[in-house]
C-alpha cells in the first residue's frame, strides 16, 4: 500500500460518532437529546469528509484484494525478522539436543550427594527451555525425585510470587513450611529465565541440603548468573549448523516427506537466517507448515491470525492465560470473522489452533480429557508482539509506575495496564493521561485500584476486564460491552444486549423487570448473545429470567443457608430444564444441611458439563442425571450425593468420558460396565468406598484412574482392574495414587 490513514484523526471521528451513539442512549429528557444532536451537528460534516476518504482508499483496496484474495503480505511478519525472537513448545523435536540431554541427565543423577546447582547459559531462542523440559519430563528424572517443581522467574521477579508458586506445587502454605516440606526428600527444582542472582539470593534459604542428591536447575541467558550460581562448570548451549539447521527445518515443515526442488533454494536460506536457533526454526516450520507451499505463500503470517497474534502483548511477560478467557476476548474484540452457521467460539477454537500449530503459542496445560486448558506465549515472541503493536497504534501497555507515558494513549484503542513488582509511588500524571484516552474500546487492568479511577472515563469500551470495580454504578452507562470481567458487578445489567460473558466472583442479580409487553419497551431487552453467567448467588430461576437469555450456554449458580426465609423450591430451579442450550451448569449448595431430590432441579438435555456440590442428593437420583443423552463430565464434590450404596442401571451415562467423586460417604459401588460404556477417566478422592467395581475393567474406553485419600483395598482393586485389562488386550491403563495420602481406616 502507498498510502497511510491519519489514524489519530480517524479515531477522533470514531469517537465522536460512538460517543453520539452512547449519550443519546443515555439520555434521560428530551432536552437532553436536543443539546446531543446540536452539539453532534456541529461535528458531522467533519466525519463526513474523513468517511468519504476512507470509502475511496477501502475500495481501491478492495480492488486489490480481489485480486491476490487473503493472499497479503504482513507487515513485519517476515521469516528474517521472526529469526531471533521465537520459541517453540516443549513437545517439539530435540533435533541437535541429544548430547546436551545426555550431559545435563548425567549431572542431575550423578553421585555427589550434596546439594547441586546446575546452570544452562544461551542467548534466547537457543532451545534452554526446551532442553530442561525434555529433561525434567524424563522417565529416569522423574523416578529419582521425590519432589520435582518449576518456576518462571523472568527479568521481573517477585519474590513472594516465586515462593506461592513453589508452595502450590507442594502443597503447603508459606515460607519456612517450604523448607520444612523439602527437608529430608530428594528435589528437583528448575528455576527458568534467571537474570540475576539476586532472586537466588533471596530464596536460597528455603531449599535444604540434606546430602541426598537434591538439585537446583536453572537456565539463564548471562554468562555472570550461570558462573555465580553454578556448582560447577554451567552448561553452555551452542548453535546448530547449517545441516542440521536445514534439517530441522524440513522435519517441521513437510513431517517426513521430501522438500519440492523449487522451494530447496528458499527453504535453505529461510534456515539459514534462524542463526542455527532450534526454536526459530520450530516456529518457521510451523508457519511455513500452515500455508500454501508457494515462494509468496512461506514469508507472511494469514493477515486474519495477526490481530489475534499482536493482541497477545495485551498480556505480562510469562502470564499462563486460560484459552476460554483468550477466545472470549478475540471475540469481544472482534477478531473472529463471522462464518454461518458456526458459532464465533468455535471459529476462534480454530484460530487459537493455528496459532499453537505455528508455535506462535504453547499449550501449558490440558484438561483429563485432552481438551486444551492454558497457554502462554515465548517472551521472545511477547517482545515482537510489542514492538509491532506499537508500531501499528494497535494498543498500548503501560504501568502506574512509569515515569515515561507512552507516545499516543490518549488515542489508544486497546489499553493494557500491568501490576509493577517495584514498589515506587504511582506516577500521577500516568493516571490523569490514562483517564483521557476516551478512544478507548479495550482495557485489560491488572492493578488492583486503578480501574474505579479509570473506568468511569472510558465509556467507548466495549472489553472490560479488571480485578475490582468500587463504583459499579458506572459500569452500567457501558451499553456497548461485549465482555465484562469483574470482581464486584452492577446488579442492572438486563439493558447490556451485547453482553456475550459475564464472570465475576459474586452476584446477588435483582430478577429482571416485568416484560410491558409494548415494542421498544425499555424494559423488555432480550440478552441473546449472553453466552457466560457466573457466580450467581440465591437467585430465583423464573420464567422471566429463561425468556431474557435463551442462548446461555454456562453457568455456574450458588445458593447459601441464607435465602432470607425462602424454601429452595421458591428458587425455581426446576426451570433451568427450559434453558435449552446450556452446555455446562455449576451447582454449589454448600452450606446446606438439608437433604434435596432430583425433583428439586432441572437439567436440560443439552448438558455436556455438570458439576454438583453439596446438593446431597440420594444415590438412586442419580438415574435422572445418567439420563441426559450429551453429558460427557460429571464432577461430584463435597457431598453432592449421600448414601453408603450407588447401583447405576443399564443404559444411563452412556456418553459420559469423565467421573469424577470427591468427599462422599459412598461404600459399595455396583457398576457394570453397561453402565459407563464410554468412560475415558475415573477420579476419587476423600471416598469410604471398599473397592472398585471389578467391572470397570471391561470398559475398553477407559485411559485413566487417579486416586487421592482412598482405602488400600481400593488400589488393591485397581490393580486388579489393571491386569484383567491386560489379559483382554486393551489399551495400557494409566494410573496415579497419592500413595502418601492412603487412607487405612474409618
Amino acid at each position: 500500500m502507498n498510502w497511510r490513514v491519519n489514524w489519530p484523526r480517524l479515531v477522533m471521528q470514531r469517537r465522536i460518532i460512538e460517543s453520539f451513539v452512547l449519550d443519546q442512549t443515555l439520555a434521560s429528557s428530551q432536552v437532553q437529546v436536543d443539546r446531543i444532536l446540536t452539539r453532534f451537528s456541529q461535528d458531522f460534516p467533519k466525519v463526513m469528509q474523513d468517511v468519504d476518504f476512507i470509502e475511496k482508499k477501502v475500495m481501491k483496496i478492495k480492488g486489490k484484494m480481489e485480486v491476490v484474495k487473503d493472499q497479503q503480505p504482513v507487515s513485519s511478519l517476515h521469516a528474517d525478522g521472526l529469526s531471533r525472537r521465537l520459541a517453540p513448545t516443549a513437545n517439539d523435536t530435540t533435533t541437535g539436543l541429544d548430547s546436551h540431554l545426555l550431559q545435563l541427565k548425567e549431572r542431575l543423577v550423578g553421585d555427589e550427594p550434596k546439594l547441586q546447582m546446575v546452570s544452562i547459559v544461551g542467548m534466547g531462542g537457543i532451545g534452554k527451555t526446551t532442553l530442561v523440559r525434555t529433561v525434567y519430563d524424563h522417565p529416569l528424572i522423574v523416578e529419582s525425585f521425590e519432589i520435582r517443581a518449576w518456576v518462571t522467574i523472568s527479568q521481573e521477579y517477585d519474590t513472594r510470587e516465586i515462593l506461592l508458586a513453589l508452595l502450590h506445587v507442594t502443597e503447603i502454605l508459606f515460607g519456612e513450611q517450604l523448607r520444612k516440606n523439602l527437608y529430608g526428600r530428594r528435589y528437583l527444582i528448575v528455576m527458568d529465565d534467571m537474570w540475576s542472582t539476586k532472586v537466588w539470593d533471596e530464596v536460597r534459604k528455603y531449599f535444604p541440603d540434606t546430602s541426598n542428591k537434591s538439585r537446583i536447575l536453572i537456565t539463564t541467558r548471562l554468562s555472570n548468573v550461570a558462573v555465580n550460581f553454578d556448582s560447577d562448570a554451567p552448561h553452555e548451549m551452542d548453535f546448530l549448523d547449517d545441516d542440521k539447521s536445514w534439517n530441522l527445518l524440513c522435519e517441521k515443515v513437510f513431517l517426513g516427506e521430501a522438500c519440492p526442488l523449487e522451494l530447496e533454494e528458499i527453504g535453505k536460506q529461510i534456515a539459514k537466517s534462524c542463526k542455527g536457533l532450534p526454536l526459530a526454526l520450530v516456529v518457521i516450520g510451523g508457519l511455513l507448515a500452515k500455508s500454501q507451499r508457494t515462494i509468496v505463500q512461506w514469508n507472511h503470517l494469514p493477515i486474519h491470525l495477526k490481530p489475534c497474534f499482536l493482541y497477545m502483548a495485551t498480556f505480562p511477560e510469562d502470564l499462563v492465560i486460560r484459552m476460554s478467557r483468550l477466545i472470549k476476548l478475540w471475540i469481544g474484540e472482534g477478531f473472529i470473522n463471522p462464518i454461518v452457521p458456526r458459532s464465533l467460539e468455535d471459529i476462534a477454537l480454530e484460530y487459537l489452533k493455528e496459532h499453537i500449530d505455528r508455535n506462535l503459542l504453547i499449550v501449558q496445560r490440558q484438561g483429563a480429557l485432552g481438551k486444551m486448558k492454558s497457554c502462554t506465549i515465548h517472551d521472545l515472541l511477547r517482545d515482537l508482539c510489542l514492538r509491532e503493536a506499537h508500531k501499528e497504534n494497535f494498543l498500548c501497555i503501560t504501568k502506574v509506575y512509569d515515569v515515561d507515558i507512552p507516545p499516543n494513549i490518549e488515542n489508544t484503542r486497546r489499553l493494557g495496564i500491568h501490576r509493577s513488582t517495584k514498589q515506587y509511588r504511582y506516577n500521577p500524571q500516568v493516571l490523569n493521561t490514562l483517564r483521557s484516552a476516551s478512544s478507548t474500546r479495550s482495557l485489560v487492568c491488572e492493578s488492583e485500584w486503578i480501574s474505579p479511577w479509570l473506568v468511569p472515563c472510558l465509556k467507548l469500551l466495549r472489553v472490560l476486564n479488571v480485578h475490582d470495580v468500587y463504583s459499579p454504578e458506572n459500569v452500567i452507562q457501558l451499553v456497548n460491552s461485549r465482555y465484562l470481567h469483574f470482581t464486584i458487578l452492577p446488579p442492572n445489567i438486563w439493558e447490556m444486549t451485547q453482553l456475550r460473558h459475564l464472570k465475576f466472583e459474586k452476584l446477588v442479580l435483582p430478577e429482571p423487570p416485568q416484560q410491558s409487553g409494548r415494542a421498544g419497551s425499555q424494559d423488555s431487552y432480550i440478552l441473546e448473545n449472553l453466552q457466560t453467567l457466573s457466580t450467581l448467588e440465591n437467585f430465583r430461576f423464573t420464567k422471566e429470567v429463561h425468556n431474557r437469555i435463551p442462548n446461555i450456554k454456562k453457568m455456574k449458580i450458588a445458593y447459601g443457608n441464607d435465602l432470607g426465609g425462602l424454601k429452595l423450591s421458591s428458587y425455581c430451579l426446576k426451570n433451568l430444564s427450559n434453558l435449552g442450550k446450556l452446555e455446562s451448569l455449576t451447582l454449589n449448595m454448600m452450606g446446606w444441611c438439608e437433604k434435596h431430590s432430583a425433583g428439586d432441579f432441572g437439567f436440560p438435555h443439552s448438558l455436556k458439563k455438570l458439576t454438583l456440590r453439596g446438593c446431597r442428593l440420594p444415590w438412586e437420583d442419580m438415574r435422572f442425571v445418567g439420563s441426559l443423552p450429551k453429558l460427557e463430565m460429571l464432577r461430584l464434590y463435597d457431598s453432592a450425593c449421600v448414601g453408603s450404596m450407588w447401583n447405576p442401571s443399564e443404559g444411563e451415562f452412556a456418553r459420559l468420558k469423565l467421573l469424577q467423586i470427591r468427599s462422599t460417604d459412598l461404600k459399595y459401588w455396583g457398576a457394570e460396565n453397561t453402565h459407563f460404556p464410554s468412560l475415558e477417566h475415573l477420579a476419587l478422592s476423600f471416598v469410604y468406598l471398599q473397592e472398585l467395581p471389578l467391572a470397570l475393567a471391561e470398559i475398553h474406553t477407559l485411559r485413566s484412574i487417579e486416586l487421592d485419600h482412598c482405602k488400600q483395598s481400593v488400589v488393591d482393586s485397581m490393580e486388579q482392574i489393571r491386569e484383567e485389562r491386560e489379559s483382554l488386550g486393551y489399551e495400557h491403563l494409566h494410573i496415579q495414587v497419592s500413595k502418601e495420602r492412603l487412607w487405612d481406616g474409618f
